[in-house]
């Protein structure tokens, strides 16, 4: 089974607010992708998107042991509730469903689907270059389901998280923003229960925002999973370099290349992987 030799998405998910705002975790061991779009005055309320990525992975199935490598394709949709409440707190509901389809290793697609609901309180909201907030710090609820493909009912993976967050960011240059954050989902029901875990992770990145329609952005994330019931604890490093292009009001691309390193106090669950692809949006926003 898949979800024995590799370490289930985190996503995908797995949305935080700030996530949905700048960098997009879809799946914090395969790649980001920017949701937001061309920043307005008046925030949007609500929200649909129509996704879809491609790439290439040196080790699919996140082993340890001969890594196999595959072209991957990741369609999805993805919907969002985000009212103001008062200037500085909002609410965001979101849900999304994706699927993971791979050329070779066709035994381990499998769905995704996410839902959560956060608070968010945020002081100088979207004025640094990227749309970037100056502070913004969230809490909420975040469910995430893997099954097999079409089959709800075929259970691989669960999570229910309480989540709490910050970031912090600073514009140091002419149209370029840098942040710090971190945040922290604890694990309050899940299964199968040796795939519970708490996830624990700090980031860092900076965003340069090349021309009105064209950016670049690097990351750096550093994550600590703690799984509830196994005394496994793994470290999880992400390196991300993207360009983002929005080539129209409503459609957006992003070519990018990302590394992992994972290293685990169980050692047939170390493993690197090197993934580069192209991720396409068209979204909707009133």
């Amino acid at each position: 089974m898949r979800i024995g030799t590799r370490s289930t998405p985190s996503q995908a998910a797995q949305l935080s607010p700030s996530q949905l705002q700048e960098i997009n975790l879809l799946d914090r061991e395969y790649g980001v992708q920017q949701i937001q779009g061309i920043v307005r005055p008046k925030p949007p309320t609500y929200m649909l998107m129509l996704e879809s990525s491609g790439f290439f992975t040196t080790n699919a199935a996140l082993s340890a042991v001969s890594p196999h490598s595959d072209w991957v394709a990741r369609p999805g949709l993805r919907a969002a509730w985000m009212p103001q409440i008062t200037e500085r707190l909002s609410l965001m509901a979101m849900s999304y469903y994706s699927l993971w389809r791979y050329a070779e290793m066709k035994q381990i697609n499998f769905d995704d689907f996410g839902a959560q609901a956060w608070l968010m309180y945020q002081i100088g909201r979207n004025q640094l270059p990227g749309g970037f907030s100056r502070f913004s710090g969230w809490a909420g609820y975040r469910y995430q389901r893997l099954m097999s493909p079409w089959n709800w009912g075929h259970l691989l993976y669960e999570n229910h998280f309480v989540e709490i967050g910050g970031r912090a960011a600073w514009s140091p240059l002419n149209r370029v923003t840098v942040w710090l954050g971190g945040n922290a989902a604890v694990s309050v029901a899940g299964a199968p229960d040796q795939l519970r875990r708490h996830e624990f992770s700090a980031q860092s990145g900076a965003l340069w925002q090349l021309t009105p329609r064209l950016r670049f952005t690097a990351l750096y994330r550093l994550a600590w999973f703690d799984y509830v019931n196994l005394g496994r604890n793994d470290l999880n490093h992400l390196f991300f370099l993207g360009f983002g292009c929005q080539i129209m009001k409503n459609l957006r691309t992003d070519l990018f290349v990302n590394g992992v390193l994972n290293r685990s106090s169980g050692s047939p669950y170390s493993y690197n992987a090197l993934n580069t692809g192209l991720g396409i949006q068209i979204s909707q926003t009133w």
